[in-house]
């Protein structure tokens, strides 16, 4: 890795440490000690996340336009100023507020961070540039959550601002890390040319919707659905759901830039992501097969479960960098990386009820019906992608032509 991405990697882990911790423990924060109702954050939450989704795209043109090490620090410095603001907050639209500019500012950063990836690195070494910060992403998401359990056992107001204070300063160092990365020059978008070109992909806005939905599906399996599912279809410990996290997390840290090995292109892409997707229907069979079976039985069938899972998950998203990063334009890629953000913040929304519904609601058949859907994403995302490289114009940049 070069100096800027080395930085980078830095700079996330400082960062995701401390919002790993102020995560952990923000529920009891906002409501025991900042004096909010659960309708209140839920409210505010909602809010953060429907603004940060309409605004991530145009954002994301903005760092294209005025440079993603500009603007990835400014997104680090508002969401400090806005994290310390918690402590403050009073009443409901006070937090909707600030939940609206810490959206606005998360999402800005990552298109920033994608951009400047993008940059500062060859186009063949951008994909498991992307694995390595995914995977100090996890580490650092990891670590901070350990750490947030230190404030939950003493359960007292200073332990919860002092997290939250914490969290606040390590936006605040992760600002001065990226300010040290030398500055990388602007790439002009041509000339008379749409400004949301992004949103205009239409292949890539469809690959977007469908990766946002397929991640959000796997990324809430284990900690959403499993748990509901082992207390209603089983007697096996929910314990379980730890295991099985723990499987996801260390094989997330530790094995995401092997996955990426021999992906560089979007071209690359098609069949890791196809791979990826039927193996996660592969782990959703094997979910279902534990409905009523013996407690050893359930505990063998969670783990090979999790560990199938957790391939399927790596290889999906060694797709996604691979694909976004080459189907983007040099002078946009700042908003396909927040379009594709776009489509995870739709797949949030629409996933937690879709697997209640399928997997709470209809039993064993619903896990069959989800590995349905795991099935279609391993048609539909390598068809749109193949579109996009079809549709491709010279025009827009040379590594699209």
């Amino acid at each position: 890795m070069n100096r800027t991405s080395r930085i980078l990697m830095f700079a996330t882990l400082v960062n995701t440490f401390g919002n790993g911790a102020y995560l952990t423990t923000s529920a009891l924060l906002l409501t025991r000690y900042v004096g909010l109702t659960v309708g209140q954050v839920a409210v505010g939450l909602s809010a953060g996340a429907l603004v940060g989704m309409v605004l991530s795209t145009p954002m994301g043109y903005v760092v294209d336009r005025l440079g993603p090490k500009r603007i990835y620090v400014a997104a680090l410095l508002a969401s400090a100023v806005c994290y310390a603001g918690l402590a403050r907050v009073e009443g409901v639209w006070g937090f909707a507020a600030i939940a609206c500019l810490i959206a606005v500012g998360d999402a800005t950063a990552k298109a920033a961070n994608g951009a400047l990836i993008a940059a500062a690195v060859p186009p063949a070494e951008r994909v498991r540039t992307r694995a390595y910060w995914r995977s100090t992403n996890n580490a650092g998401i990891a670590l901070g959550t350990l750490a947030g359990g230190i404030p939950l056992a003493l359960d007292s107001r200073a332990g919860y601002l002092v997290v939250l204070v914490g969290n606040a300063a390590s936006f605040l160092i992760a600002a001065v890390l990226v300010g040290r990365i030398e500055r990388p020059a602007v790439v002009p978008a041509p000339v008379g040319g749409p400004r949301m070109v992004a949103l205009r992909d239409r292949p890539f806005m469809g690959f977007a919707l469908v990766d946002g939905l397929a991640a959000a599906l796997y990324n809430e399996m284990v900690s959403l659905a499993l748990p509901l599912w082992l207390v209603r279809y089983t007697h096996a410990p929910v314990a379980l759901v730890s295991a099985a996290l723990l499987v996801n997390t260390i094989g997330c840290v530790t094995l995401q830039v092997w996955a990426s090995r021999g992906t560089a292109t979007a071209a690359d892409a098609i069949p890791v992501g196809r791979r990826g997707a039927l193996v996660v229907a592969g782990a959703c069979v094997l979910f279902g097969l534990t409905e009523h079976r013996a407690s050893w039985l359930v505990g063998a069938l969670v783990v090979l479960a999790a560990l199938v899972h957790l391939l399927g998950e790596l290889w999906l998203s060694t797709a996604t960098s691979a694909v976004v990063f080459g189907l983007a334009p040099d002078w946009a890629q700042g908003q396909y990386q927040a379009a594709q953000q776009t489509g995870r913040q739709i797949g949030n929304l629409a996933a937690p009820p879709l697997l209640i519904a399928l997997v709470i609601g209809l039993g064993a058949p619903g896990w069959l019906g989800l590995a349905l859907i795991f099935a279609a994403v391993a048609w539909a995302g390598p068809a749109l992608v193949r579109r996009g490289l079809r549709l491709r114009r010279p025009e827009l940049s040379d590594a699209l032509a």
